[in-house]
Parts: C-alpha cells; structure tokens; sequence
C-alpha cells in the first residue's frame, strides 16, 4: 500500500467516524469473518460457546465501539460565604460528555455487529477512563460477542445486552427478550451549607455525625441518573430492567480562602442495564442446561 492509499484510507477513516461509523480495517475484517461463516472470534468461555450448541446461537465475532471525548468548558459553582446554602448542581457538560461518549461507542459496536449480520451483542462490558495526557479529554471502550440467531429478522438493528450468554438464554427462555442497553450519568456539584461546613472544622470535625448536604447530594445525584436509564428504557419499550450496575466516583474540591476553605464534592453516577420485554409464553426449563449453568465458572 503506497503513501497516497494510506492517506486516502485516513482521510476516508475520519470521514466515517464523524459519521459515527467504524474505520475501514474493521469493516474488512468484520466481512471477512462474517463471510467465511466457519472461523469466528469470540469473548465466550467453554461453558458459554457450549450453549450456543443447545440454542443454535452462532457467534461471529467479537465487535468493539469506542470514542474518545474532549469535554468542554465547564463552570463551577461559587459561594464563598460562610452563610451560603447547600447547593446540588449538575454539571452538564460533563454529563453530557459521558453521556454522548458513551452513545457513539456504543453506537458503533452495533455498525460492526450489523456489518457481521448478527442479530444481537451478548456480554457488553464498559471500559470509561480518563488520560493524564489528555487533561480533558474522556475515553470509553465498549465490547462485547456479536451472535447470529436461529429465528433472528432478516435486517434488523442488533439488540445489545450486557448479560453474559447463560443468563441470556435463560431470558429468552423465560419469554422475555432484551431490547437494549441503557446507560446514563449524572455528575452533580454539592456545595456544603452552614451546618455542615461547621461540623467539618475546628473541633466539630473529631464528633461523629452525619453530614446531611453531601448525603442528600450523593442520593440526588443518583436518582437523577437512575431517572435517565429508566426514561430511556421507556422509551425501548421495555418492562423492566436487570442487570443494572451502579458505579459512583467522589471527588473533593477545596475552595476559598485561608479564613473560610470549605470541601466541595463532585459526584458522579453511571447506571448501565439491560432493557427488557415480554416476547413469548415462559418454556420449560431443561435440568440438564440448568446444571450447566450453575456451574458455570465465576
């Protein structure tokens, strides 16, 4: 490949990721693979490819969305005065950041799992971090097993799901289905008030007690993102969801002067499940797959 090809496959490259699509390497791959129809690549244990036998579940490949972020400018909230109220404060772009992350990778581990013709993504798991070379900058890196259904629709976008490919039989086996994965983050600024701000200095801070502003704060923060996932789970059409994990980062941000420092915290919430919904009658279970999958390896 001369100098002029690889610069036009660049240019090309950037052209589709602005579009939210995947470069070319990876179509290529992705086809070949999905061309092939014997050779695959997956994330499953033994146990789990196992299965795939049982329910005539055929993987594919592994697929893989990411997207690195920059974060915009963000304000803080300011009050300096010792008499100032506790405040919870979202601090949108940052949310936003997360949240629009979080969508592109996932959106392209679908465009993969759609360019193999698989119908769905079992066993999505989330990498999130941030760089100390990028100051501003956020990465998340989804992956996850593309997988070919027996009675899966000809042309439609791949549902993906976090649950491990056991737990996902067992769904489809109990007449429900997975229709996606939600995911949504809330980062809140909490802004101690009076009370509280006089139980953290001098000889208050040595007594036992509970610091009200940063609790109703923390629990804020949360439901504002568990509201997110459960909106958007609505809005798949979905009766429930399981699976949900919470993971929640605190950071401390000292503030003012000398003669009035204060803790402000930073909380942030993400809240990742499967949306699901009711598709068929409940099936009776097979004790032998129900063997296999209690001793499945942890």
């Amino acid at each position: 490949m001369d100098a002029d090809e690889i610069e036009r496959r660049r240019e090309e490259d950037i052209a589709r990721i602005e579009r939210g699509s995947v470069p070319l390497a990876a179509q290529e791959r992705i086809g070949e693979l999905a061309a092939r129809g014997t050779l695959f690549t997956s994330g499953l244990s033994v146990a789990d490819f196992a299965l795939t036998r049982l329910e005539g579940i055929r993987p594919v490949c592994q697929v893989m969305g990411s997207s690195v972020y920059q974060v915009g400018w963000q304000n803080y909230p300011w009050g300096s005065s010792w008499n100032t109220d506790a405040t919870s404060t979202e601090l949108r772009q940052l949310t936003d950041a997360w949240n629009a992350a979080r969508s592109l990778a996932l959106g392209r581990l679908a465009e993969e799992a759609r360019l193999a013709g698989c119908h769905a993504v079992v066993d999505v798991t989330f990498d999130s971090r941030r760089h100390d070379f990028l100051d501003d900058e956020i990465e998340i890196v989804v992956n996850g097993t593309a997988v070919h259904l027996p009675e899966g629709p000809a042309g439609a976008a791949p549902v993906l799901t976090d649950l491990s490919l056991p737990d996902y039989v067992l769904l489809r086996r109990g007449g429900y289905r997975p229709v996606g994965v939600v995911a949504a983050t809330s980062v809140f600024y909490i802004v101690p008030g009076r009370q509280t701000r006089r139980a953290t200095t001098g000889w208050n801070q040595w007594n036992n007690q509970e610091l009200k502003d940063f609790t109703q704060g923390v629990y804020y923060a949360r439901e504002v993102a568990v509201g997110r996932a459960t909106s958007d789970a609505t809005a798949l059409g979905a009766g429930g969801l399981i699976g949900v994990s919470i993971d929640e980062d605190i950071a401390v941000r000292e503030v003012g002067g000398e003669n009035n420092r204060r803790k402000d915290l930073i909380v942030t919430f993400h809240v990742i499940g499967t949306a699901i919904a009711p598709e068929a009658e409940h099936r009776p279970l097979d004790p032998n797959l129900m063997l296999r999958l209690q001793k499945r390896p942890e």
